[in-house]
């Protein structure tokens, strides 16, 4: 019975497990859930974490340059405030500069008309200390509105400014034949020029005056001088070549072709290298600028005291032979780098007013901002990278002449009270900007290699300008640029004003 009842029993429990509800039900057992074997669980979750990883470091890359971005748009941002604001508070001191020396022009002729020597004295050297203290005040101010901007000192453009500040005592007070080479507008004028660009240089620069012109001047025409020419060089830009150095080219050789640098301008040094108001001593006698009557309407108008033109007769003021402030033609011209049409000239719409159409006096500053940046680089690390703002001002201001706005300058060159604004202008029409004397490595380039360079000939240098003309002296470069031009010439055109002409205008500007 006992072996019967486990048979029995071991038949049904076969059977049960060959029915359909049966093996549903043991599909539904816990027994069904156990895991996959560890080796194929492990496997699969390595797989997970790798892929978690990676999408983690993407978020994070994403995440720093999200960061980046705002904090290089934030100094950009601050570099063009601090730009600004330096160019308006340098061009403010320039017009204040040049009221001042107006409103002394017209006090010279009261202290003739009183016959007071002393004070006619006093005047002239007051006027030609101003031509130089005014601009270094409107380089100090540019400092602190700067500065006010969360622009930090720049340790080159100080550096630069020193540099400076030690020729101009050394090499400015240099006599040759018993003259001084670089003639003083006042006595003892250089040491202390020198004096204050050493105090505006010991409190650290932030904004560079980029319009200065204690560098030599590009405007001599010498391709070397133009940073053009590098740039052409440098992007095979051979329609700068048959636009503004036509047969260059052609003609070139060696390093012995180009002419000798031209030397520094000495014959007038009235004016400040450094956002100079583009003034003059002037000598004659009065009569020949103005009439007795007119000379009493101007002071009148100036509010600076009575006086009529019997006593300006009577007192021989207007015979006088007298040294007067006068603008200097060579600066103040017409504005032709503003007007509607032109080659070269930044487009605008419509004609220019004459209280605005005249250049001259203007301030062009270049702030430099440092961004640290945290997504790594090619390095592996962070790296910082310089955020460079130029901006340009100039002081604006007209003569009222029977009810109608003249040019400051109209007065027969006199200089009189006229400056009443100040203007933010586009980079490219204000004078000297191509000089870029706070570019530091332009600088260096300047005044330490080019002068090596028509000697010897190119040399290898980490400076660019000297590896760009290293790159001119390979003749089959040139040889592809004779070669582009010949076929493709006619597609250089000069880039024209507005209008609705092709082109443009200049590629800086406000």
């Amino acid at each position: 019975m006992k072996r019967e009842g486990k048979r029995l029993k071991a038949e049904g429990k076969r059977t049960w497990t060959n029915t359909p509800l049966n093996l549903f039900i043991a599909s539904c057992s816990p027994s069904s859930f156990i895991p996959h074997p560890p080796s194929l669980s492990r496997a699969r979750s390595g797989q997970a974490v790798v892929f978690l990883l990676l999408a983690f470091t993407a978020l994070v890359f994403v995440l720093l340059f999200n960061v980046d971005l705002h904090r290089i748009i934030q100094r950009k941002d601050q570099a063009q405030n601090a730009g600004d604001a330096a160019a308006l508070a340098a061009a403010r001191w320039q017009g204040a500069t040049l009221n001042l020396v107006g409103e002394l022009n017209l006090m010279h002729v009261l202290a003739l008309a009183t016959q007071a020597p002393a004070a006619v004295d006093a005047i002239t050297n007051m006027q030609a200390r101003l031509c130089f203290t005014g601009p270094m005040t409107a380089l100090f101010a540019a400092q602190i509105a700067a500065k006010n901007n969360h622009i930090y000192v720049d340790p080159d453009m100080t550096s630069l400014l020193t540099e400076h500040a030690a020729t101009v005592r050394t090499e400015y007070n240099t006599r040759f034949n018993g003259e001084m080479y670089f003639a003083e507008p006042w006595v003892g004028a250089w040491s202390e020029y020198a004096d204050m660009l050493e105090l505006i240089a010991s409190d650290g620069i932030a904004a560079g005056p980029d319009n200065t012109q204690f560098y030599l001047d590009p405007s001599t025409g010498h391709p070397l001088m133009e940073k053009a020419f590098y740039e052409a060089v440098e992007s095979s830009n051979w329609c700068w070549f048959y636009l503004h150095a036509r047969g260059l080219l052609e003609s070139y050789d060696s390093y012995h072709d180009w002419p000798p640098l031209p030397d520094p301008d000495t014959t007038d040094y009235a004016d400040s290298e450094i956002f100079g108001i583009g003034l003059h001593p002037y000598t004659s006698p009065i009569k020949q600028l103005f009439s007795a009557s007119d000379l009493e309407k101007l002071i009148q108008e100036a509010d600076l005291g009575p006086v009529s033109a019997a006593t300006l007769t009577a007192s021989n003021a207007m015979d006088s032979v007298e040294t007067w402030y006068v603008y200097n033609t060579k600066d103040w011209t017409a504005w032709d780098l503003i007007k509607p049409d032109g080659e070269g000239s930044f487009p605008i719409t419509g004609p220019v007013r004459a209280e605005y159409d005249y250049a001259g006096a203007d301030a062009v500053v270049r702030v430099y901002a440092s961004v640290d940046r945290m997504t790594p680089g090619l390095d592996g690390g962070s790296r910082s990278d310089k955020v460079i703002w130029t901006s340009a001002a100039k002081p604006f201001g007209y003569l009222d002449t029977d009810n109608k706005k003249e040019r400051p300058d109209s007065a027969a060159d006199f200089v009189l009270p006229a400056f009443r604004n100040v203007r933010l202008i586009p980079i490219d029409s204000a004078s000297g900007s191509d000089n870029n004397s706070s570019d530091i490595d332009w600088v260096r380039h300047i005044k330490s290699h080019l002068r090596p360079y028509l000697d010897v000939g190119p040399k290898p240098s980490g400076c660019r300008y000297c590896r760009a003309l290293a790159t001119w002296e390979v003749r089959a470069f040139r040889k592809v640029g004779i070669d582009w031009l010949e076929l493709y010439c006619d597609n250089c055109n000069v880039p024209s004003g507005g209008g609705g002409q092709r082109g443009g205008g200049s590629r800086r500007g406000h």
